[in-house]
């Protein structure tokens, strides 16, 4: 009889007869599809700092499984922004002039299942915790191998004679990334979720050494990017942290911008300098083509993939050559969307990020002012959030899978502080 109950499902065995066996059975069943799901979870996001191909098919696997297990399946609160921009860009794809060359935006959806999996895989803030500290492991190898690029890059002008700043801003430090913008940007989520981490997470056994030591070297790419709109997305978060942490101390934030631009050597001064209209005139073309395309289209916009084809023909009448620069996109977020998909699309990425602030900082308001995990996660979310809002008023972010994955990722987490 009690072999029986080993092997037999529970259907075939009589009234009342014990059925531990077959619970145990399908606990190791639900024991190993986590084990493998979590796997596949981890990989998908921390490989999106590394290696974006990598990521995408543990996160299509990592998808895969947790749609295995629907019951599963957890969201946050922000899955409703998502689906509604989802949506729209649909429907701006329905309106375009050509519906085929949305492709490309199409298929970005497909990150946007870094939520679910994030937020379904990593159910408690201890694990959260873990898959941040993993984050700053994998950004650390990344900017270590940026500093080797930079070396190389010196060795290079200086053989060539060039002058240093023409010649390292068309060629600055990329990481793993192809590319130098998605590379800061993408290591600026981490960087400021590190941040987060040091001020208000839990301290522990070699809490400061390690992670002092990344913040040293995230801080060190922040500087060789040379990405001014970085630049500010610290400024910007600096002073959030400096609010929360020490509200003091914002007396002294313009005197230590202003030294540490006085200490800084004369190509960043250079570099800072060059925020003004004149220098950016490109981009101020860009912005003035954007809002001819808003007036002309407001409710679909022109179409995903569309800015780049049709830029000539919204080019304002004064502009009769265009400086050098890329016209592909517009360089703003809000513009761009707007332009592209219509002004309800900005007004849905607005939605997004206030919703995101809000809830964070409604949930940051019923925590103690101690330092534990669960702050952590709700000031990364929220400065992340920051960090992402500032670049965006330069550059299309969001359009970089790298950047998309690692911020849904960060703020997926982030809504683990939040009290159920």
């Amino acid at each position: 009889m009690r072999n029986l109950s080993r092997c037999a499902p529970p259907e075939f065995l009589p009234v009342g007869f014990p059925t531990t066996c077959h619970t145990s059975r399908l606990a190791i069943g639900e024991q190993t599809w986590r084990r493998y799901f979590t796997a596949a979870a981890f990989v998908a996001s921390v490989a999106g700092l590394v290696s974006i191909a990598v990521s995408h098919v543990c996160l299509g696997l990592s998808a895969a499984l947790l749609f295995l297990r629907r019951d599963a399946i957890r969201v946050p609160p922000i899955v409703w922004p998502l689906l509604a921009f989802m949506a729209w860009t649909v429907a701006s794809t329905a309106g375009s002039s050509d519906p085929s060359a949305a492709g490309p935006q199409l298929k970005k959806f497909f990150v946007f299942l870094m939520v679910p999996v994030v937020f379904s895989a990593f159910r408690t803030v201890d694990s959260s915790r873990r898959l941040a500290e993993a984050w700053f492991v994998a950004v650390s190898i990344a900017v270590s191998l940026g500093v080797f690029q930079f070396i190389r890059s010196i060795a290079a002008i200086a053989a060539s004679g060039e002058d240093f700043m023409t010649a390292y801003l068309s060629a600055r430090i990329t990481g793993f990334f192809s590319h130098w913008l998605t590379f800061s940007q993408a290591a600026l989520i981490v960087f400021v979720a590190l941040l987060s981490y040091l001020l208000f997470a839990k301290r522990r056994p070699g809490f400061r050494a390690w992670w002092a030591l990344a913040t040293l070297i995230l801080a060190v790419l922040a500087l060789l990017s040379m990405t001014r709109s970085v630049w500010l997305a610290l400024v910007v978060t600096g002073v959030y942290f400096v609010a929360v942490y020490r509200p003091r101390a914002l007396l002294l934030a313009p005197f230590v911008l202003a030294a540490v631009y006085f200490l800084a050597p004369a190509s960043i001064q250079q570099h800072v300098a060059s925020i003004n209209i004149e220098s950016n005139q490109n981009r101020i073309i860009m912005w003035r083509t954007g809002l001819r395309m808003i007036e002309a289209h407001p409710i679909l916009g022109v179409g995903p993939e569309q800015v780049g084809p049709r830029f000539s023909e919204f080019q304002p009448p004064d502009v009769t050559e265009l400086p050098p620069a890329y016209y592909g996109h517009l360089h703003n977020v809000y513009i761009h969307y707007a332009a592209e998909r219509g002004i309800p699309a900005t007004l849905i990425v607005l939605w997004l990020f206030a919703k995101i602030i809000w809830d964070l900082t409604q949930a940051l308001r019923s925590r103690p002012r101690l330092r534990d995990d669960r702050r952590f996660l709700l000031h990364a979310g929220i400065s992340g959030t920051l960090a992402i809002m500032v670049v965006s008023c330069f550059d299309v972010s969001l359009g970089d899978s790298e950047v998309l994955g690692a911020y849904l990722g960060l703020v997926s987490i982030a809504y683990n502080g939040v009290d159920s």
